[in-house]
């Protein structure tokens, strides 16, 4: 709400061999999904591979005793790239039984029902559906493969990042040339670049890029967070839009991986300590003598009446199937009905405002900002007036806690309060204009000039999905001008 507040920055065709086509808008996460609080952790160490679930204090299974090179976890999926090359995935329990999926793979990616591999000769191919679903060739020369929700990225043998989105069978979206690193989340883009810089993008593979930080050797995303490790081997995250504050979290880090609200660092020494909670956690030892290390976040997947944590993993992807996102849905959606925002235009406006406004989060707050008034809660509440108004309005005294406006019992409360009795947010909903929908927001458009686009093409996303699959007017009849 930063015009009213002053808040931080906002942030080659695929061969068709065989598969099942899947419209964009299916989630693309029907493989089996972990439960709230089963979060995974797991560890490489001289070829071994152990795995947890639950808490950060559970007890450590053995998977695989010796020959993996690598591993990837998503979801209830484990997969081991073995010293012979060979790629073995196992779903369900972590007791499951391992599925031989292909042989000379030199690195491979799992998300939720898709497989990728890059095989030793350079070519690329992914499957989508169970362990036993058929190869669909995507394309080669590849030296990095990633994989998030429905798109497919490659990095190019010669520094050429290149980005599908839908289907197996989709076109190629050239991003950017000189890549050393692609990483992919919901809808977001991130490359490290050979001379250390980061960029990302977000909204639709046409966006413009933000630029990041450089000096970096590691880029992780995950969801509304990006994490580096520098060179000189700090670990720093931000969260939240593209012009968030970075906050440092360890020194010594060889490695950086972040899942839902975790964040986990592997040191120089080869020790693995994650914490829960996001940026300011408290960090807890996992692990001693480890190789390398994966984080896999559960699915807390608990319906809503108006919006559920499915519909918002169905428009925007896995990476907002977090345990923080399910708590806060039911107030959410208690807001949602006393507001009046039940129709599919309304409720594509909210989720798309709170989509960019907090990451669907209601203890969101604007990381590194000082001000004891900062954005806090699901709509970035920001500055005294605003604190001073939801305290006359509800009786409870923020201006003297202002932290209360990201709790779970008030973050919904005050979003609803804004979206109508502070703004009448609904009527611009009802026009099909997003573009007054961000001015009665408030964010910053001086900070980014694309914020307005992505904002919109975030709402047209949700309105089709929430109308069943297409929109209700003509695109042109949708304002995005802010």
């Amino acid at each position: 709400m930063s015009a009213l507040k002053n808040a931080l920055a906002r942030f080659t065709a695929a061969t068709l061999v065989t598969g099942i086509a899947l419209t964009a808008m299916q989630s693309s996460a029907s493989a089996g999904e972990l439960p709230s609080g089963n979060h995974r952790i797991g560890v490489l160490n001289n070829g071994k591979l152990d795995v947890k679930e639950g808490n950060l204090y559970a007890s450590w299974v053995e998977e695989m005793n010796g020959g993996v090179e690598k591993f990837e976890i998503a979801g209830d999926r484990i997969g081991v790239l073995t010293t012979d090359h060979k790629l073995f995935v196992k779903q369900g329990n972590l007791w499951a039984n391992w599925v031989e999926e292909a042989q000379n793979v030199k690195d491979f990616r799992l998300t939720g029902s898709r497989i990728g591999v890059l095989r030793q000769d350079t070519t690329v191919a992914v499957k989508e559906g169970d362990l036993n679903a058929v190869w669909v060739e995507q394309t080669s020369g590849v030296k990095d493969l990633e994989l998030s929700g429905n798109r497919v990225g490659v990095v190019y043998d010669s520094g050429l990042a290149s980005v599908k989105e839908g289907t197996l069978f989709a076109s190629w979206v050239d991003q950017i040339s000189g890549v050393a690193d692609l990483e992919l989340s919901a809808d977001r883009v991130g490359v490290l670049r050979t001379d250390g810089s980061v960029a990302v993008k977000e909204s639709n593979l046409w966006s413009n890029w933000t630029e990041q930080i450089s000096g970096v050797k590691k880029l992780e995303l995950s969801g509304s967070m990006i994490g580096v490790v520098m060179n000189d081997g700090l670990a720093t995250v931000k969260e939240g839009n593209l012009y968030a504050t970075w906050v440092n979290q360890m020194p010594g880090v060889t490695d950086l991986q972040i899942a839902g609200d975790r964040i986990g660092v592997l040191t120089n020494g080869g020790d693995v300590i994650v914490k829960e909670g996001g940026l300011y956690g408290t960090w807890i030892n996992q692990y001693g003598g480890a190789q390398s290390f994966r984080l896999a976040a559960a699915t807390a997947n608990q319906g809503g009446q108006y919006v559920s944590q499915q519909d918002i993993v169905n428009i925007y992807g896995s990476a907002y199937a977090t345990d923080t996102v399910a708590a806060g849905l039911p107030s959410l959606n208690a807001e949602m009905g006393a507001a009046g925002i039940t129709t599919p235009t309304r409720k594509a406006a909210f989720v798309a405002t709170l989509k960019h406004e907090s990451g669907f989060r209601y203890n969101a707050g604007e990381a590194g900002v000082g001000d004891f008034y900062k954005g806090r809660g699901f709509i970035q509440l920001t500055s005294d007036f605003n604190y001073q108004a939801v305290t006359n309005y509800f009786g409870h005294d923020f201006m003297n806690h202002p932290e209360d406006a990201a709790k779970v019992e008030w973050s919904a409360k005050i979003a609803r309060w804004y979206w109508t009795v502070a703004r009448n947010i609904n009527a611009a909903a009802d026009a099909y204009d997003m573009g007054g929908v961000g001015r009665a927001i408030g964010y910053a458009p001086r900070l980014d000039p694309t914020e307005a686009q992505n904002r919109c093409a975030s709402y047209k996303a949700a309105l089709a999905y929430f109308n069943g699959g297409s929109l209700p007017v003509p695109e042109s009849s949708i304002k995005c001008t802010r």
